[in-house]
């Protein structure tokens, strides 16, 4: 077998990336096997005789979704470039960004869960209209009233019509005045249903709720300054579905927790397909939390918040 020399290197790699031969044509050529050949164009990549360029400014983001995916373990990251003069808010067109990906993916699901938030809603704003077979549509954790469109039985509803399909609403509040009533509730005949249903979904769209007076769970009522002190001691830093979290995905042990309708972050975590939707500087850390404590296993967000993530590692 011949033996191969640097310049043979270096002729190989031209063979190749510049005349489009085979790895089978320039085994031939140099009289060696095509594995030889194909160790050889690895080495030469390795080494620095060859640099791949892709010319296109859009690569990135790619690059800073392939970071996303291995220092976090998600399935999948989506990261825009949000445009200042498009003429559409930064929440709209993550919203479009949201949509697209789950027009994407939707047939490969069966049960659709369904959270809240001014996110989510962009999101259900820009789904296309389909007829998706064998799909069910269910509300993850109960409701806060009508605020902004952004209530989880109105975004469940919205889809539902979209998609064509029928839809569990979860007929309860999201948060309840004492342990005591949460329990009765979950007694309800159609509130076990909704929930029994919710805990075989296998894709879930959610949110990340913030803790503070920003947040739509403070505008609703429900998260009180009492609450919200015991929960900033507690290292609270987000929701999920109303499941308060600290930054290292822990839950949030306080009374708080003992008082939510919904699924449980235990319950979400065990989800198949988790899609967060989220951006800005003040959801860093509730994203921060929620990706550490594996309750999302896709996050689609803006190339800003992203980098902010990145530097947290």
């Amino acid at each position: 077998m011949r033996k191969i020399s640097e310049r043979d290197i270096l002729k190989i790699c031209y063979l190749y990336y510049n005349e489009e031969k085979t790895q089978e044509e320039i085994s031939s050529l140099f009289g060696v096997t095509r594995f030889k050949i194909s160790r050889i164009l690895k080495e030469a990549r390795k080494n620095g005789h060859v640099s791949i360029i892709i010319n296109n400014p859009m690569i990135d983001l790619t690059k800073t979704e392939v970071k996303l995916e291995k220092n976090f373990g998600l399935k999948e990251s989506v990261v825009i470039r949000i445009n200042e003069f498009s003429g559409k808010s930064a929440l709209e067109q993550i919203g479009e960004a949201g949509a697209q990906y789950v027009n994407r993916i939707i047939e490969q699901n069966e049960v659709m869960g369904v959270a809240w938030g001014r996110t989510l809603r962009q999101v259900v704003n820009h789904v296309k209209e389909i007829e998706v077979e064998n799909l069910t549509i269910v509300q993850l954790s109960g409701g806060m009233g009508t605020i902004e469109g952004t209530d989880a039985n109105m975004l469940t509803m919205m889809l539902s019509q979209k998609l064509g399909r029928r839809a569990f609403l979860l007929q309860a509040p999201a948060v309840v005045r004492d342990r005591q009533t949460r329990d009765t509730l979950l007694k309800e005949r159609k509130i076990i249903e909704t929930l029994t249903i919710a805990r075989t979904a296998d894709l879930a769209l959610l949110g990340i709720g913030l803790i503070n007076r920003n947040g739509l769970l403070w505008k609703a009522g429900l998260l009180e300054t009492g609450d919200y002190n015991i929960l900033k001691e507690a290292g609270a830093v987000g929701a999920i579905c109303g499941r308060c979290y600290d930054i290292n995905g822990k839950p949030s042990l306080t009374d708080w927790n003992n008082r939510v309708i919904g699924l449980t972050l235990d319950e979400l975590r065990k989800i198949e397909h988790k899609v967060g939707i989220a951006i800005g500087q003040e959801k860093v850390d509730g994203i921060l939390g929620a990706l550490r404590g594996k309750f999302l296993n896709v996050l689609i967000t803006d190339e800003n918040t992203a980098k902010r993530l990145l530097r947290q590692l």
